[in-house]
């Protein structure tokens, strides 16, 4: 008997059944599935499909749908039985079992109610024993959103501003403004945003600066449905409107409100307009989703930011003179900021620009002392909750008997909250304010001698930036 150096036969033999066994096994089955994309609408039903070749019941395997991790499956039936332990949340009560065609290799999946969050790649794996084959398939969701919209938003130096907004596109659209010739303006800025749900609102602003222009159209464009809407405008009829000479006034200095207390956003018509036939809304830096939308007497719930929800009222009792007055309940530092009102009537608006500066005034300082080894000693002075950022102040008396003062001042206010110490020290101390409002520092001379006293600061203050009291520190520069 010949044997290959370093080789029994046996091994050889094992090695060669092992691979025919492999390779036999490899043929059993294999998964196939739809090289092009599925295409469906949201809100209807897709059906994912993947077959075993050669053809072959699959009803004792395991077949499992999933997204991006198997681990966390869309969909798992095994053994004739679905499994829904490890299921995504998303899909729990969404998805069927198809077992029309399973005694064939068929495996079908249909998922129910269509959202933009469904779109993407889905893998179907089959699995037997050790032996497993796999394919993807992409589920293309799409969604022909409202028609365009297109306002008057009032004149600017160069010309008059149309935006043009839609509501519930998806995938992201495309926007264009074509002239009565069929040809296409330059656009001045565009702006996509995905709503809760996953659909897209757009905003697209056009100046129009040739005053012969007499109408313009927006299109808004599905790329994956290769379907647009249109709306077209004329310019002299909107500039005709009752709105059109009227103005919106605000208030012209901030607003000043409080951590907790009512906000109240008051603007009005110039002149005096019945305004109850227009609609009125409040808004951040886009029209939607809105802080809050007053149309016919009524709130449009449906287009509000998810934050300001159950914390807005509207007091309506001047509308007849044209004047309206938001208030949003228990002001958080999240408020702060840029809002505008938005008077419309006939596809014309006016607006008004409102600064909201919430305020936050923190808890008293506190100061703490320790003494390091090297003899000098640190003083940490500390306050939490306030916003915007604070300033710091020190004061230092020098003499041997040290007096210390920490001070800390809202920069919209001029309330101070003080803190002092004395410290009683036989040598000269170096100051450093450093932590939440700073660390204090001082820096002994030599023992027996009374020098003279040096001072230096670095620090940072502590504001509340969130709506659930969680506190964040962030830098502040010493006064």
């Amino acid at each position: 008997m010949v044997e290959l150096p370093g080789y029994s036969l046996s091994g050889v033999f094992a090695s060669f059944f092992f691979i025919f066994l492999s390779m036999k096994r490899s043929d059993d089955f294999r998964v196939t599935g739809s090289v092009h994309p599925i295409l469906a609408m949201v809100g209807e039903d897709a059906l994912l499909i993947c077959q075993l070749l050669p053809k072959r019941t699959a009803r004792h395997l395991e077949v499992r749908w999933y997204r991006s991790e198997p681990s966390t499956p869309v969909f798992v039936y095994r053994d004739g039985d679905e499994v829904t332990e490890t299921q995504m949340e998303e899909y729990r009560g969404r998805v069927e079992w198809i077992e029309g065609g399973i005694t064939e290799g068929t495996v079908a999946l249909k998922v129910h109610s269509l959202r933009p969050s469904d779109h993407g790649q889905y893998w179907c794996r089959v699995k037997e024993d050790n032996y497993l084959a796999e394919t993807s398939l992409l589920l293309q969701v799409a969604s022909l959103g409202s028609d365009p919209y297109i306002h008057v938003d009032g004149s600017v130096e160069s010309g008059l501003q149309l935006v043009c907004t839609a509501k519930g596109w998806f995938p992201e659209p495309q926007v264009s403004w074509r002239d009565i010739k069929g040809e296409n303006l330059l656009t001045f800025s565009n702006h996509n945003f995905q709503d809760e749900d996953g659909s897209f609102y757009v905003e697209s602003t056009l100046v129009v600066r040739d005053a012969s222009t007499e109408t313009v159209s927006c299109f808004i464009h599905n790329p994956s449905l290769a379907e647009e809407k249109g709306s077209d405008v004329s310019i002299p009829e909107k500039l005709q409107t009752e709105l059109a000479s009227l103005k919106v006034i605000g208030p012209s200095q901030p607003i000043l409100v409080g951590v907790g207390e009512d906000i109240q956003l008051t603007c009005s018509l110039a002149p005096k307009t019945d305004a109850q036939s227009m609609e009125v809304r409040w808004v951040r830096s886009h029209r939607h989703p809105a802080v809050y939308v007053y149309m016919d007497g009524a709130h449009v719930a449906g287009e509000q930011m998810a934050e300001y929800r159950g914390r807005t009222t509207v007091l309506s009792d001047a509308i007849s003179e044209g004047r309206l007055t938001l208030q949003i309940n228990d002001a958080k530092t999240s408020d702060d900021g840029k809002y505008r009102c938005l008077f419309e009537k006939d596809g014309v608006y006016q607006e008004a620009d409102l600064d909201l500066k919430i305020i936050g005034l923190g808890f008293s300082p506190q100061i703490s002392m320790e003494r390091l080894k090297d003899g000098e000693v640190k003083l940490k002075c500390t306050s939490e909750g306030w916003f915007p950022q604070p300033h710091a102040f020190l004061l230092v008396t020098n003499s041997s008997v040290v007096n210390v003062t920490c001070s800390i001042s809202s920069p919209l206010l001029e309330s101070r909250m003080i803190y002092s110490r004395e410290i009683q020290q036989i040598c000269g101390l170096l100051l450093l304010l450093v932590g939440v409002v700073g660390l204090i520092w001082w820096k002994s001379c030599r023992k027996g001698e009374l020098g003279e006293h040096k001072q230096r600061g670095a620090g940072f203050a502590v504001g509340t930036f969130s709506a659930d009291t969680e506190a964040q520190r962030h830098p502040v520069d010493i006064q």
